[in-house]
């Protein structure tokens, strides 16, 4: 199987204290790590992703916001929505 098969897509809102603690560089620096592409902003909702990448670093990705968020950041809600690939 070659990498483009295992490619997946997700569209990320993160909600509660994610402003003005270092969050969008976090989550920037994670994706790099992962070899993810994508985007990242913060919005009235909360900081919105948009990544792109294989299926397991996807994965460790959702899974290391949680457990390596900057220690200001307070994480109330996170809605993980897998897109189709165009």
């Amino acid at each position: 199987m070659n990498s483009i098969e295992t490619a997946q897509r997700a569209r990320i809102l993160i909600r509660g204290i994610v402003q003005g603690v270092g969050f969008r560089p976090f989550i920037y620096n994670l994706a790099n790590t992962h070899s993810l592409k994508g985007w990242v902003l913060n919005s009235t909702e909360g900081v919105s992703i948009e990544v792109e990448g294989e299926s397991e670093n996807l994965r460790k990705f959702i899974q290391q916001i949680h457990e390596k968020a900057p220690p200001l950041a307070v994480i109330d809600f996170v809605d993980v929505s897998y897109l189709t690939k165009d």
